[in-house]
């Protein structure tokens, strides 16, 4: 690895064996470096690859807009969420979180509070995920002594939900979070009660739910329309069937979307399993 960029004596911009521009992070990994430079290996505690779209074409503005220390603190971040969430996480997130955290601390240290129009519904579908950004935010406060409002840890979960796909982005991430909500507001409605969000059903459930609303963004759309099978599951469980054919007309009109028979009976199944257990 050859030094491109020395931020600090603890992180550097390298360009690895393969031509891939990385951050890198470890004590002394840029102490008395200079450009060209060759990085002991073994100084590395942490790497972010930066490719594509997050590639650092011009530093000058990335330290203009991110500050040193809100990178590090980022990579903390990104640690901690990596063992808690038991997920391996997107090397994108490291600017993009960067940049939220130093836009954070500006807005916290002027007393400005910021709600996510989808806080609700992020705690909602995004459990796990919206407790471990608590924590995050609680080490945000230790970190910098300013008190950040816990009303941030949605906009950390975006970041986190984004950040476990490399081919999505937030746009996506918030018209899945909005779908989702929308599905579980129907289903509210047609069984006429509410739901133990903190349970293994449900939290299963909405697990189905975000990858069936993914295959659908991604158009991986099965082909198979065999209703045999479907018209037997229609019979055996009415109501979660009438359920999932609501659902069914509403992503449909409102979304163009089409459903197959084989989505429409996963469907009813999981809604039955949800609805058994709660």
């Amino acid at each position: 690895m050859k030094i491109l960029k020395v931020f600090n004596n603890n992180v550097s911009l390298v360009l690895n064996d393969d031509n891939i521009e990385e951050i890198i992070m470890g004590k002394g990994v840029g102490f008395n470096k200079r450009e060209g430079d060759v990085i002991d290996s073994a100084l590395i505690e942490k790497r972010f690859v930066l490719e594509g779209n997050n590639s650092v074409s011009n530093l000058d503005n990335l330290l203009a807009r991110i500050d040193i220390e809100d990178i590090e603190l980022a990579s903390d971040i990104i640690q901690l969420g990596e063992a808690e969430l038991e997920q391996s996480i997107d090397d994108s997130i490291l600017l993009t979180l960067s940049d939220h955290i130093g836009f954070v601390l500006n807005r916290a240290a002027e007393g400005l509070q910021m709600r996510s129009p989808l806080e609700w519904d992020i705690k909602q579908i995004y459990t796990k995920e919206y407790a471990f950004a608590l924590k995050a935010v609680q080490m945000m406060r230790e970190k910098t002594g300013i008190e950040i409002p816990d009303q941030e840890a949605a906009f950390i979960t975006l970041h986190f939900v984004n950040a476990y796909n490399s081919t999505s982005n937030m746009n996506e991430t918030m018209l899945t979070t909005k779908i989702i909500q929308s599905i579980i507001d129907i289903i509210k409605y047609h069984y006429g009660k509410e739901y133990d969000e903190t349970s293994y059903d449900f939290t299963r459930f909405i697990t189905h739910i975000r990858y069936f609303v993914k295959r659908q963004l991604d158009k991986e759309i099965s082909s198979n329309e065999d209703s045999s099978l479907i018209n037997l599951i229609a019979v055996k469980y009415e109501q979660d069937y009438q359920c999932a054919v609501k659902i069914k007309t509403f992503l449909e009109q409102q979304y163009d979307w089409t459903i197959s028979n084989d989505e429409l009976m996963y469907l009813t199944l999981h809604l039955n399993r949800l609805s058994s257990n709660q």
